[in-house]
């Protein structure tokens, strides 16, 4: 019975396939497109600092094999597409450095592309919300799409409180979030709530005075915001300062810390979606990865953090699959056959032609202690 069961398991381990050897000693530099300065600074930090805190874990423990290290070499720029191909350039240039990631904005995604396709080196972008940017084995997009999520609340407020119309504010400057707009807009419609009108405003405005007074003129149940943050939050305040006590609803622009620390009680009991908050942390990895940022940076994480934590952890587990001294092809190989980010804070991130998810959608909104709470319908 013994030498039946010692021949099974033989035969058992004999058809594993061959694992990689072991990826060599040595540091494997990212280069990082930073963006923290210009417009979306506030989320630019963010994103970076989520990838320094996972070289310091990735390096700590480890994680790649003995000797294995990673680095990141960070250069900013200001969320502008000249720039950020003048910076990849630089980095495809450095033949020590194995792969890329960049982008914030879709627009700048969409530039950087095909740079390092023609490079062949691999692309990691950690923020654009553009649907179809992701292209494995080259570029591949740690970015949880916001527009289901967006959807799926706009949905599940509907349901709760029942309007008749609702007005729409959109930042017209973004494509993205057009189209994330125009999905909820139909799924709204599709349930009978007539659409009273979209208020349009830019990226760059900062006086959204007239624009609240436009979207209270059209007397909606409930107003919509597909906009960047800072718009978001000078649009809630111009809508709470002149009166408006009815239904807001945003995105996951309001869900950093900053955005209460900015607007107070006005943004309370506005529901948002949300994939990571580290107030609703669950997992090993969310708690320890909370604890770990907040620790380095006298800071709560965000979700722009997580996602920057996630591609420099995903590069990591790229190199460790590929093995020995990997060129640039061969990382981006590997990374193509990964079906999950192994080290994520969500407690499942599936990977679906080179682009991520998450299990599920959390409906939150701010409480008046500045804590993120699950949404209770209200």
């Amino acid at each position: 019975m013994t030498r039946i069961l010692g021949a099974a398991l033989a035969a058992a381990l004999f058809a594993v396939p061959a694992l990689a050897a072991p990826l060599e000693p040595g540091e494997y530099k990212v280069g990082f497109v930073s963006e923290v300065t210009g417009p979306i600074a506030f989320a630019g930090n963010s994103f970076l600092r989520g990838g320094q805190l996972a070289v310091d874990e990735i390096n700590a423990g480890a994680a790649m094999g003995a000797g294995a290290k990673i680095a990141i070499i960070d250069k900013d720029s200001g969320s502008d597409p000249a720039r950020s191909i003048q910076n990849t350039n630089q980095f495809i240039a450095d033949r020590s450095v194995v792969a890329v990631t960049c982008c914030i904005l879709s627009g700048v995604a969409n530039a950087v592309k095909p740079v390092v396709k023609n490079a062949k080196i691999p692309l990691i972008i950690h923020g654009a919300t553009l649907p179809g940017l992701a292209e494995p084995p080259m570029v591949y997009s740690m970015t949880v799409l916001p527009g289901p999520k967006d959807t799926a609340t706009a949905v599940a407020v509907a349901k709760a409180i029942q309007p008749k119309n609702a007005v729409y504010f959109l930042a017209a400057d973004n494509d993205a979030f057009k189209g994330r707009m125009m999905a909820s807009q139909k799924a709204l419609e599709g349930m009978g709530v007539a659409t009273g009108g979209t208020v349009n405003v830019l990226t760059a405005d900062t006086d959204f005075t007239a624009a609240a007074t436009q979207a209270m003129g059209l007397k909606p149940d409930a107003i919509l915001l597909y906009t960047t943050q800072a718009p978001a939050v000078g649009i809630i305040a111009a809508l709470r300062q002149r009166g408006f006590t009815g239904m807001i609803v945003g995105n996951d622009v309001l869900s950093p810390d900053t955005v209460f620390k900015k607007l107070g009680p006005a943004v309370v009991g506005v529901p948002f979606p949300i994939s990571f908050s580290p107030d609703l942390a669950k997992t090993d990895v969310a708690k320890s990865f909370v604890a770990a940022y907040q620790k380095k940076f006298s800071a709560a994480p965000d979700i722009y953090s997580a996602q920057g934590y996630a591609a420099i952890w995903f590069v990591a587990q790229g190199l460790k699959a590929a093995g020995g001294k990997p060129s640039r092809e061969d990382l981006a190989a590997a990374l193509a056959t990964q079906k999950e980010v192994e080290h994520n804070v969500y407690g499942g991130e599936p990977i679906t032609a080179g682009q991520i998810d998450t299990t599920d959608t959390l409906i939150v909104a701010w409480n008046a202690e500045g804590k993120v709470v699950p949404w209770t319908g209200k």
